[in-house]
This record gives structure tokens, C-alpha cells and sequence, in this order.
């Protein structure tokens, strides 16, 4: 018998292997007990520590039978649609419902016109069942900017019958306040630009209100989306000194509500839109006319009304003019500005949706009446 000592190492204490000894001593003795005996073959005796090395063995065994693992091994998953083509079936089968649908109902007419012998009447005399929502939402629409300008218009007839006493408050923040408010902004005569008009002798009015009447005359347009609705309107203020000519043609046109004359050609966002004229043919724009470039600043400016300067010797029977969205600074020296957009910049702004890239309109864009304030 082999030396224990030689075959664990030292770590190993001599209590445990006697321990074990005795447990695997044990083993058969309960063995023998249970089973009868049986002839035994003769074997190899075995020394205590290698039945100890097969009881460790053993044990490592039954541990490796119930280790698991952490990674997930399992092969990837199919949808059942990609293996079966459940979803092409269905498809299929709808397409299918719908041809058979449509072959009944014309089996239906072709019924009904052997019936009555081709003896159908071709005029409807009852109103056809409209399926879209879309005509009625219109129609909605339409009805509620009306009720909205009328209600606009009775909210702006109001006038208060009880004395509340606000304007006979004894704050003097309140006093200030109300002072700010009666303050009107006088309007200047621009010497500069009418410097080179002395020697006309120009006679200017003596009123105010009648000068700026003549220099700053204000026209609006009625802006109307072809098929959908009414946009609402745009007041330009214009600059007499900048353009007489062309000026005096445009309050020509609002005075006579001539909006037909008026027609939106292209429009860039986020640029510009061009508008034309139409003019008389015996008009004086077809001659070099008078103007002053200088008046409206376009790079500090925005939604100005301009026209190029290569019209300046004469317009070709109208009016080509351009409503900018956003200071341009390129243009000063080569456009010159007349009018600027003082209510109504929403609307600009709106109508910028229904432009292209290359100015093509998206909708049409139409002025429904003009006039002067």
C-alpha cells in the first residue's frame, strides 16, 4: 500500500482523509447489508487515497450535470410571416373580395338596364350624396369668418355706457399711462427727397392729415386662396416721393377696386413675391418716369414693395413689381422701393406655404377687391 502522504498533497489535512475513510466504510457496510452478497471478482485492492480521488470525481460529476449556462445559445427565431406568407394570402385574399364586389354591382346595373330596356333617365332632379367632407368643411369655414366679421364689427361699435371713473384716477402712474396712450406721431415732410422738386415750386397742403394723405397714401387688398378661403387683408403704405408715377397708377387701380388687373405671377419663400399691373396703353409709364431709390432702406427693411430699375426708361404695358418677406440687402442701388406692408404681415407669412423653389405657385392666390384708406 502507497504511502497517503504521497498521494494528496499537504494541504490536505490527515482528519479529513481520515474522515472520509470512514464515510466511505461505512457505505459498505450499508451495502452489504441491503444487497446480498455477490460473488466478487477478485481486484486490484485500491489504496485509500485513490477511492478518495473517485468520490471527488463522482461529486464533480453530479455538480457538471446541473451547471447551466449564461449565454444565450439558442438559434434565432423566424416570423411566421416570412416562412408561411400569411400576409400576401391576406392581401391576396382582399383583392379578391373587392373584384368580386365590383363584378356584383356590375352585374347589378347590367340587371337593371335589361329590366328597364336601356330606358334610363340621364338627368338627376335629387341631390347627389356627397361621400368627401371636404366641400362642407369649406362651406364651415366660409360661414365663420363671416360670423367673425361681424362680430368683429359689432365689437368695434361698442361704446361704454357707465362712467367707471379710470381716466379721473389720482395715480400718476394711471395719468402717465393714459398720456402715453392720446399721443398721435406726427407726420415730417421729408425735405430732403423734395429738395430736388424746388424749382417747380410745388405747392404742399397746409394740413397734416392732407399731406400725409398726398405722401403716404395707404391702399389694402383683400387676399382670397383660389378654392379654399379668404386669407384676409394687407394694408401698403406707400412713398409718394420714391415713385409719383407708378404711385399715382396704383391708387388708380385701388380707387376703382380694379383687383382684376392685379395678378400674383410667382412666388419664392422666404424671398419675394412678384405681382402685376396691367396699364392703359396710352399710360405715361412707358416714358422714363421720375424716382428716388434712396428712400426705403431694403436691408433694414422688410415686406417693401419694389420694382427693378431696368424699368425706369419705361414699363412694357405693366406694372412688374415685387413684395419682399425679409431685409435684402443685395438689391439696394438695383430696385427701387415705393411702398412697405404696415398690417397684414401674418399674411405675407402665410403665403409663403403655397410657393415653390422655382416660384411655382402650390395655389392659386387672387385679390378680391382693393381700395384707398
Amino acid at each position: 500500500m502507497m504511502d497517503s502522504t504521497v498521494e494528496f498533497p499537504e494541504c490536505v489535512p490527515e482528519e479529513v482523509l481520515e474522515q472520509e475513510r470512514q464515510r466511505l466504510l461505512d457505505l459498505e457496510e450499508d451495502k452489504n447489508k441491503v444487497k446480498p452478497k455477490k460473488k466478487k471478482i477478485p481486484k486490484k485492492q485500491k489504496s485509500s487515497g485513490s477511492a478518495v480521488h473517485d468520490a471527488l470525481y463522482e461529486q464533480h460529476i453530479e455538480r457538471m450535470k446541473n451547471i447551466t449556462t449564461k449565454v444565450d445559445a439558442l438559434p434565432p427565431t423566424f416570423h411566421p410571416t416570412r416562412v408561411t406568407g400569411i400576409s400576401m394570402l391576406r392581401d391576396d385574399a382582399n383583392v379578391y373580395m373587392k373584384r368580386t364586389r365590383e363584378n356584383i354591382m356590375l352585374l347589378a346595373e347590367m340587371s337593371h338596364t335589361m329590366r328597364t330596356h336601356g330606358a334610363i333617365v340621364p338627368f338627376r332632379f335629387e341631390e347627389p350624396i356627397v361621400l368627401s367632407g371636404y366641400a362642407s368643411a369649406v362651406s364651415n369655414v366660409e360661414r365663420l369668418e363671416r360670423m367673425n366679421q361681424e362680430f368683429g364689427k359689432r365689437l368695434l361699435e361698442v361704446r361704454s355706457e357707465v362712467d367707471s371713473g379710470l381716466e379721473l384716477s389720482s395715480d400718476p402712474h394711471r395719468r402717465e399711462f393714459l398720456g402715453r396712450r392720446k399721443q398721435v406721431s406726427h407726420f415730417v415732410v421729408p425735405a430732403e427727397s423734395l429738395r430736388k422738386y424746388e424749382a417747380f415750386n410745388l405747392q404742399l397742403p397746409e394740413k397734416e392729415l392732407e399731406c400725409k394723405r398726398l405722401l403716404r397714401p395707404c391702399i389694402f387688398f383683400d387676399v382670397y386662396l383660389k378654392d379654399v378661403r379668404p386669407m384676409g387683408r394687407i394694408v401698403v403704405e406707400l412713398y409718394t416721393e420714391a415713385a409719383p408715377l407708378v404711385v399715382l397708377e396704383m391708387i388708380r387701380a385701388c380707387i376703382c377696386n380694379s383687383n382684376n388687373r392685379f395678378s400674383v405671377i410667382r412666388l419664392f419663400p422666404n424671398l419675394w413675391m412678384e405681382v402685376e399691373l396691367e396699364v392703359a396703353p396710352n399710360t405715361a409709364l412707358k416714358e422714363p418716369i421720375e424716382y428716388d431709390a434712396k428712400i426705403i432702406d431694403h436691408s433694414v427693411c422688410n415686406y417693401v414693395l419694389s420694382f427693378s430699375k431696368e424699368y425706369c426708361m419705361g414699363f412694357p404695358g405693366r406694372i412688374c413689381m415685387t413684395l419682399s418677406f425679409k431685409p435684402i440687402s443685395v438689391v439696394n442701388g438695383t430696385r427701387v422701393g415705393f411702398g412697405r406692408v404696415i398690417r397684414g404681415a401674418k399674411i405675407c407669412d402665410c403665403l409663403q406655404s403655397y410657393g415653390t423653389k422655382n416660384g411655382k405657385l402650390s395655389r392659386g392666390i387672387i385679390f378680391t377687391s382693393c381700395g384707398l384708406l
